[in-house]
């Protein structure tokens, strides 16, 4: 079995922060431009390349409701391995305004959102050392069965 890390990376999309578990993180890159594709998810930039194949861009602004990632020299990539039903795992790109830091969550640091706002992919509510709000994504349930449908055919049909 597979050990869980209770380790997260922090990024910021907008005045936002957002986090999520190292356990998904496969790598950071350096923003590149995609080659665009026709998309039915406004969210949807296109595929990069990644290692020896391509994975879809999703603008983490579009895709939570916020302003588009508006590209400049901060501007990054994380690559996530996503496993919404456990079988087939894929990765996709996340392009972000910045990457923050690593932090630690304990069980007793983690908050519950209960209110209508809180949407199916937000786990949990934590703060920095600061006392900045982060929310802490759950990779498997950010993206529907049909978004994920989407963006497999997008990649094999390149």
């Amino acid at each position: 079995m597979e050990e869980q890390i209770n380790a997260y990376l922090t990024f910021q999309t907008g005045d936002n922060t957002f986090a999520v578990s190292v356990n998904n993180v496969v790598e950071i890159l350096e923003y590149q431009e995609p080659k665009t594709r026709q998309s039915t998810l406004p969210y949807l930039k296109g595929l990069i390349d990644h290692r020896d194949g391509v994975v879809p861009l999703i603008d983490s602004g579009l895709k939570f409701g916020l302003n588009p990632i508006e590209v400049n020299e901060q501007t990054c990539t994380i690559v996530l391995a996503v496993n919404p039903n456990k079988s087939d795992e894929f990765h996709v790109a996340v392009m972000v305004d910045y990457v923050s830091d690593i932090i630690e969550v304990s069980e007793e640091n983690k908050r519950s959102i209960v209110s209508s706002y809180k949407p199916g992919y937000v786990a949990f509510a934590t703060s920095t050392a600061d006392e900045k709000m982060v929310l802490a994504l759950d990779v498997d349930k950010i993206f529907t069965d049909t978004d994920v449908i989407c963006m497999l055919s997008m990649r094999d049909n390149k």
